[in-house]
């Protein structure tokens, strides 16, 4: 897992986000309530907070730190997207339990689709293709 990604809700179809002249994500809520809604939909997060950011691994299918997430932001503030450092099924979870859409990679501003992938990202130009 060589990358950091960011999951959010927008409209189908816009593309990758570094193209978009204007913002197209969603609000997800609070950082306190996506925390919460993270909580129901992977067991077992361990939560760590420090200056205004938010850090949770959990075990996912027997990996210890398979799943890593930051959220960005004071609790009470409007999130537009989670960062994720994890293999598809995780994300497909957290997609599917937050109706999240988009999984975009910021290092290198290619689209991912969780949902077309296996149990491994593939090389990273297969995985971005969808």
């Amino acid at each position: 897992m060589p990358f950091r990604l960011s999951l959010y809700r927008a409209a189908d179809g816009l593309g990758p986000m570094h193209t978009w002249e204007s913002e197209h994500r969603q609000s997800l809520g609070v950082r306190n309530d996506v925390k919460a809604a993270l909580d129901q939909v992977l067991q077992g997060l361990r939560w760590e907070e420090s200056d205004g950011l938010l850090f949770a691994s959990c075990p996912f299918d027997g990996e210890d730190h398979a799943c890593e997430i930051w959220l960005f932001g004071e609790p009470a503030k409007e999130l537009l997207e989670i960062s994720v450092y994890s293999w598809p099924p995780a994300i497909r979870a957290i997609m599917s339990g937050l109706d999240l859409n988009g999984c975009y990679a910021p290092e290198s501003g290619e689209l991912y689709y969780p949902f077309q992938a296996g149990e491994r990202w593939p090389n990273t130009s297969d995985a971005a293709r969808g």
